[in-house]
């Protein structure tokens, strides 16, 4: 009885592996009618914080590794700003970053080379160029008027 147990899962699992092989070996005759885009995807490493004094001691702390340092604040005091929309693109308009809730202290880890940042703040943008030379990391900051206090 074990013997007959073995022998059918034996053809099921037989059976299962021939029709998988089937399915994947007529998978490449059906993608070669259909129009494939492969588009690159840019993963860029980012630490996104500064919110307590705590989280904004260690953000100045680790500063200096990070090539682009994006600061968010407002009003004359220079609070800062969480909740920025935030993009960063190459010069020829290739997006590297976007954060919907960026702030109020930015990092990001980027090659070398001409980026265009824009940030909007309570539908408020601001828009800032900058250029990376892979050896000094550079600080950008944005600032809103905000309503007075």
């Amino acid at each position: 009885m074990m013997n007959l147990m073995n022998t059918s899962r034996r053809v099921l699992i037989g059976n299962l592996s021939a029709a998988a092989l089937l399915v994947v070996t007529s998978l490449p005759v059906y993608a070669q009618d259909e129009l494939i885009i492969i588009e690159p995807v840019l993963t860029t490493m980012y630490l996104n914080g500064g919110v307590g004094e705590s989280s904004e001691h260690y953000m100045h702390k680790i500063a200096k590794d990070w090539p682009l340092r994006m600061i968010f604040s407002e009003r004359k005091d220079n609070e800062f700003v969480a909740d920025v929309k935030l993009l960063v693109t190459d010069a020829q308009g290739v997006p590297y970053l976007q954060l919907s809730n960026a702030g109020p202290m930015t990092y990001a880890m980027l090659p070398a080379g001409k980026y265009r940042i824009t940030a909007q703040f309570r539908g408020q943008s601001e828009t800032r160029e900058v250029t990376l030379d892979g050896k000094t990391g550079r600080d950008v900051y944005f600032h809103w008027k905000g309503d007075a206090k």
